[in-house]
């Protein structure tokens, strides 16, 4: 699935979840591409989708989501097509919990699955 075709699948099942979404940021370079609260507590995700260099841009995401993790009361997260899933099986579960890192993964079907810290 393409980044592009991520956004509504991704919008829709953080509105079921009781999110408010606050910024929805599609093709933009820098900065988070979704942003929602709920409780009071934001939720700030990069997302990447299908690509030729599915590693490279694996390790890009998980760079830009690391360059924008300035709050320290915010939750962050990566949502990634289902052809990243090999590398979120890889991902150690000790930085993802030192991250306290959420990783949706967008299944083609538009259904989210995901792995929480």
């Amino acid at each position: 699935m393409r980044e592009h075709d991520m956004f509504q699948p991704m919008i829709d099942h953080l509105r079921n979840e009781g999110y408010a979404i606050l910024e929805v940021n599609r093709g933009r370079h820098s900065g988070p591409d979704i942003v929602a609260e709920k409780s009071g507590r934001k939720l700030i995700i990069q997302m990447k989708g299908d690509s030729a260099a599915i590693k490279t841009d694996w390790d890009t995401g998980l760079g830009q989501l690391l360059d924008i993790m300035d709050d320290e009361k915010a939750d962050y997260a990566m949502a990634v097509s289902e052809s990243y899933e090999r590398f979120v099986r890889k991902f150690p579960k000790y930085v993802k919990d030192k991250l306290k890192l959420t990783i949706y993964i967008v299944r083609d079907n538009g259904r989210i699955s995901y792995e929480a810290y």
